[in-house]
């Protein structure tokens, strides 16, 4: 017996087009079909946009808003000229007015300004302007360095450095160090990295230098108005010590009557030192001592242990 012929499937599907479900059918292909050639006429659009140069955003574009009083004109002005430095050159590297990612590479760029701390804000508008608010780096002491010289050797200056570490430019900060008086941190062994880079040593002596430059502003805070004397300076050149050489003192206040106060470490690592006190009994310690030392008495003035304690403390780190 003969096979009946297969059915052809161009009638098949001409059959069910004329179907109510095949022609609801044919209308969603036709918008699919249009839906994909318009995608890729945006995207191939979106891509020569991106492209000319007419839409790529330079440095004149970012305008900083919302800065602290504390910024100066001399602040202000070395922003942008290191934000100059920083951004891409002409070409494809620099980033598009229309490119999906414009935020994320705008913060890129402007983080690795060493005045930049954070960036909260990119606020863009058309045809060419961003407005970005930033959190601006400010000295938290200023730190006597040695400092790399022509001659392969070290010489001494003093840089602002900030609660972070990093190493900041002191012509930058020239303005803000007169109207904000920084603390003044000494001892430091390692040499400075340079300007602009986060500065860690091998003893911690710059972060301890640094917790000790906040307990100094504290106090110098707290005893405003009683007329105590200030901290002006740190010593950290003790830090850290062993056991047997603490009681020369690791972190060492000098007060502006010349005074120096025998500190002990910052609550920053305590690790490894027992019987040494916090910060609000040494304050009140100091307190004390202030209120009853006279300026002639020219001995360190020891807040570290309690008086009971300190003597048998001083025979035992002979």
């Amino acid at each position: 017996m003969a096979r009946a012929p297969a059915s052809d499937p161009l009638r098949r599907l001409a059959a069910l087009f004329a179907t109510r479900t095949g022609r609801a059918l044919r209308v969603a292909l036709v918008g699919s079909a249009s839906l994909l050639v318009a995608a890729a006429a945006v995207r191939q659009a979106r891509t020569v946009v991106n492209r000319m140069p007419l839409y790529r955003l330079g440095p004149e574009a970012v305008t900083f808003v919302d800065l602290p009083a504390s910024a100066d004109e001399r602040m202000r002005a070395d922003l942008a000229a290191s934000t100059r430095e920083r951004w891409p050159v002409e070409g494809a590297r620099r980033p598009s007015l229309f490119d999906p990612a414009l935020d994320r590479r705008v913060r890129e760029i402007l983080v690795a300004n060493p005045m930049v701390r954070d960036v909260l804000d990119v606020d863009v508008r058309f045809p060419g302007d961003v407005r970005v608010r930033t959190t601006l780096r400010a000295p938290l002491a200023r730190f006597v360095a040695r400092w790399p010289d022509r001659r392969g050797g070290t010489t001494t200056v003093t840089l602002p450095v900030d609660g972070d570490a990093v190493v900041l430019h002191p012509d930058t900060y020239a303005g803000f160090l007169t109207e904000h008086r920084a603390v003044i941190v000494r001892g430091v062994e390692a040499s400075c990295p340079g300007i602009g880079l986060r500065w860690a040593d091998s003893k911690d002596q710059v972060a301890e230098g640094l917790a000790a430059a906040r307990v100094a502003n504290r106090l110098n805070e707290e005893f405003l108005g009683l007329g105590a004397p200030k901290i002006e300076e740190v010593d950290v050149s003790g830090f850290p010590s062993t056991p047997r050489t603490r009681m020369k003192g690791e972190v060492v206040f000098v007060l502006s009557d010349g005074r120096t106060v025998q500190w002990g470490r910052t609550e920053r690592d305590l690790s490894g030192v027992t019987r040494e006190d916090g910060y609000e009994t040494k304050r009140d310690r100091l307190t004390d001592l202030l209120s009853t030392r006279s300026v002639r008495d020219r001995r360190p003035l020891d807040v570290r242990f309690p008086p009971s304690l300190r003597d048998v403390a001083l025979r035992s780190g002979e």
